[in-house]
């Protein structure tokens, strides 16, 4: 998912959609997730003043994470749209264009990322829980130090 600001110049008028599928598996090391589906990418552009780029793209993927409690792996459906703006000037609110091409590759990782659950649980992890909590005994035996404190009242 990248082009030169000249290709994107000339598709503007005759195709500004795009459409892809990206391999993603080696962005997921040093993370929590376990696997990753090929992502999907659907979407167009557009060019305003031939210095600002506006992509628009959905971003579809299943994530394979771990669930929180009993670490069985979940697949979690991930189906994202996205507005990315690119512009030639150095503005604070765009995304800067360093030489002259657009990669979207980053983009569509960091709004995976942003979008992934924190912790996710399965369906049936609570079906082993017991479902009562156990009560508190109280201690038989009482710390002769603090045997006075028992007969204290207010």
């Amino acid at each position: 998912m990248k082009w030169t600001i000249h290709e994107l110049r000339k598709l503007q008028n005759i195709n500004n959609e795009f459409e892809g599928t990206v391999d993603l598996t080696n962005y997921i090391k040093n993370t929590d997730i376990i696997k990753i589906s090929p992502v999907k990418i659907k979407g167009s552009f557009e060019i305003y003043d031939d210095s600002m780029y506006e992509f628009y793209f959905d971003i579809t993927c299943t994530l394979t994470l771990a669930c929180a409690i009993t670490l069985v792996e979940v697949p979690y459906l991930l189906d994202i749209s996205v507005e990315e703006i690119f512009s030639t000037d150095k503005e604070d609110e765009y995304n800067y264009i360093e030489g002259i091409t657009i990669d979207l590759l980053p983009f569509i990782w960091s709004n995976i990322i942003l979008e992934k659950p924190m912790r996710i649980i399965s369906e049936n992890a609570y079906q082993n829980q017991e479902s009562e909590i156990p009560e508190i005994e109280e201690a038989e035996s009482i710390n002769k130090a603090f045997a006075k404190l028992k007969s204290y009242k207010k």
